[in-house]
């Protein structure tokens, strides 16, 4: 098989599971404040599970405290630099609110894309060693990518966007599994260290999106405990997608 064929695998699971969360976004049309608070909590509980229990872990165990902790340092920088570079000067068709959410949903891409690169060359490397294994590896990681698909769909929803573009923007964030794929691929057993730094650099970016954006707007928009709930579900449902997978 070409890398052609690698790109267009690693393209195809990594959209596809962001895809169908944006769809199930658009499903859910014109929520109350109620609503979006719950699903950005179900959202931050799912990336902070992620984070917890799937990134941070296994980073440590193939690189190393001191790789991590340099992916962490650079991640959070990045996010930084990605969030100080979006053209606000251009998005002059929203403003306020609308416009708080479209960055949100930025941001949270950045962080999914930074978090989809290194499960790419998880699918590459693997699919060359067998493809039965790359094949059920690429299902589960699809399958993890639909709460995040939501996130970013949630929030565009809510700037007002259209569900065409948020079917296209999901879909994009599956690039960074595409390239991450045929790298995998090409180069097989890439180096633990770099695998390490990509997860404790999308730990970190997806911990700030979390942190700084998704919880604190969801508890503007609702103070009841029913929001809090959400986080604890989306929690539990990102633990359990953590141990199937």
């Amino acid at each position: 098989m070409n890398l052609y064929n690698y790109f267009i695998i690693g393209f195809i699971i990594g959209g596809i599971g962001t895809c169908i969360g944006g769809l199930l976004s658009i499903i859910i049309k014109d929520p109350s404040d109620k609503v979006v608070s719950c699903l950005l909590n179900f959202a931050a509980g799912i990336m902070l599970s992620i984070i917890s229990f799937d990134l941070m872990p296994k980073a440590y165990e193939i690189s190393g405290f001191f790789i991590v902790t340099l992916g962490l340092c650079i991640g959070l920088f990045a996010v930084f630099f990605a969030e100080e570079a979006i053209p606000s000067s251009k998005l002059k068709n929203y403003c306020g609110r609308k416009l708080k959410f479209l960055k949100m949903s930025m941001m949270i891409m950045i962080s999914i894309g930074l978090h989809n690169f290194p499960e790419g060359v998880a699918i590459g490397s693997s699919y060359v060693y067998s493809k039965e294994i790359g094949l059920k590896l690429g299902i589960l990681i699809a399958a993890h990518d639909i709460p995040e698909g939501m996130s970013v769909g949630v929030p565009l929803i809510m700037a007002g966007a259209s569900p065409l573009n948020v079917i296209l923007l999901t879909l994009l964030t599956g690039i960074p599994t595409a390239f991450g794929t045929v790298i995998g691929a090409a180069l097989g057993n890439i180096s633990n260290f770099f695998i390490g730094f990509c997860l404790s650099a999308a730990a970190s970016s997806m911990l700030y999106v979390t942190a700084s954006q998704l919880i604190p707007e969801a508890s503007i928009l609702h103070k009841g405990k029913l929001s809090s709930v959400f986080l604890l579900i989306g929690f539990i449902c990102g633990c359990y997608l953590t141990i199937v997978a």
